[in-house]
């Protein structure tokens, strides 16, 4: 059996044993060098073969043709008849495009009657800047500050950038919290009330960063309530995504239900009951790279795998998420991990630069949420990583891989799931 082959409870020890380990570290580098020659430059796609074809072209909008990717995320740009929007990644075109006819919906009703009257005494104008959002989008795949690649890089976010992270809250955390929770006054009187159910009615979430709704659910819902008038905004086309505003229905609908102050609450609590520290659960609750949503999400994820060591030190890798970008990609990760586990049990969970699952029989499995695989410097680091050595190892993936990364890969013993559910 190949050394690098055998399970880490089989490792030879003593003098031999340190040669041997030795002797895999060099021949894991050279398999990288040897490659060099041989990597492959990410390409651009047609966008019907990342997406289905609902999300490429539908009443309204239609996704650029082709779509760029980066090694492993597609960057989808949106043309639609409310504006241009980018989507880095499949996640979030399945979010924008679902909330095209919402944009079209709030736009149509903050003209009519009591809604056009309040606007214009207040001389609130509906967003015109949606066109402006990206200029280009090759900007946008070329040094992405908050890109998924920094969890295939070669050095983690280990504890120093945990300790920044909950320094950076304690410094901006009131500011930040202050900007979550929203307008108090106003959210004891009823306001936040009136626009999470706004957005239910929409099927939209609540806290979406799309730029051009929010100001939008903001300002109709701001009228509903300050005019005591319904909202109708019934839909006349059917909505090209799902109603789920999260992984699971039954968070879409305490997002939709429950005030922001409880849910922030409800997942400190569950945090704590995993045993996260509270510098970390500090810097977890005012990192906004995550929307409120995709928070919840991810904490009710890594609640369901509570019984497995290690969710801890995932929950400080969440906490030093950069964008949101990164934040849905560590969400679905964890997601993708607890399907696995409900077929697989997981022995252990690692974090150390990206999430990792050990299987009790000491398979490791690495949740990969991410749309395109190109055999590139940094995914052949990854794969020949001396730390994921094992008998069985497993990738999962939510999209694919090019060809030459998938051969790759099996020559060095992964098992490749691809297009795998992230919940």
């Amino acid at each position: 059996m190949p050394f690098h082959d055998r399970p880490r409870s089989n490792w030879p020890r003593g003098k031999f044993g340190l040669t041997s380990l030795i002797l895999a570290l060099i021949m894991s580098r050279a398999a990288v060098a040897g490659s060099a020659g041989r990597f492959e430059r990410p390409p651009s796609l047609p966008p019907q073969t990342l997406a289905p074809a609902t999300l490429v072209q539908g009443p309204g909008f239609r996704v650029d043709d082709p779509v760029p990717t980066d090694g492993l995320v597609a960057h989808f740009q949106i043309r639609s008849d409310v504006g241009v929007f980018p989507a880095p990644g499949l996640d979030l075109l399945r979010i924008r495009v679902a909330e095209l006819p919402a944009i079209v919906q709030l736009q149509n009703t903050s003209k009519s009657g009591v809604f056009a009257q309040s606007l214009a005494r207040n001389a609130v104008r509906p967003v015109e800047a949606a066109g402006r959002m990206i200029r280009n989008p090759m900007e946008t795949v070329q040094g992405l500050p908050g890109g998924v690649s920094r969890f295939f890089g070669r050095v983690g976010h280990g504890a120093q950038q945990i300790a920044q992270a909950a320094t950076n809250s304690d410094q901006n955390g009131a500011g930040e919290m202050a900007s979550r929770v929203g307008k108090t006054t106003r959210d004891v009187l009823g306001y936040e009330q009136e626009r999470r159910q706004l957005a239910r009615s929409l099927h939209v979430d609540p806290y979406t960063t799309n730029p051009v709704l929010v100001p939008l659910l903001d300002q109709i819902a701001d009228v509903a309530f300050a005019a005591h008038v319904g909202v109708s905004v019934a839909f006349s086309v059917a909505v090209p995504g799902s109603i789920a505003i999260t992984g699971t229905t039954m968070v879409s609908n305490w997002v939709w239900d429950t005030p922001k102050a409880d849910l922030i609450v409800r997942d400190q609590n569950k945090l704590k009951e995993l045993g996260v520290s509270n510098d970390v659960i500090n810097a977890f609750n005012d990192n906004i790279a995550f929307p409120l949503s995709v928070q919840t999400q991810f904490v009710e994820s890594l609640s369901q795998l509570s019984a497995v060591p290690g969710c801890v030190k995932v929950a400080a890798l969440a906490s030093t998420a950069e964008s949101e970008v990164q934040a849905r990609f560590l969400t679905d990760a964890v997601g993708m991990l607890v399907t696995f586990n409900r077929r697989t049990p997981l022995a252990r969970l690692t974090a150390t630069r990206t999430v990792v699952g050990f299987g009790r029989d000491g398979s490791i499995v690495v949740p990969a949420p991410v749309d395109y695989v190109s055999w590139t410097q940094r995914i052949a680091s990854f794969a020949n990583r001396p730390d994921l050595v094992a008998r069985k190892k497993v990738v999962l993936l939510t999209g694919q891989m090019s060809p030459m990364a998938k051969s790759h890969f099996k020559a060095l013993g992964w098992t490749i799931y691809e297009r795998a559910p992230a919940l």
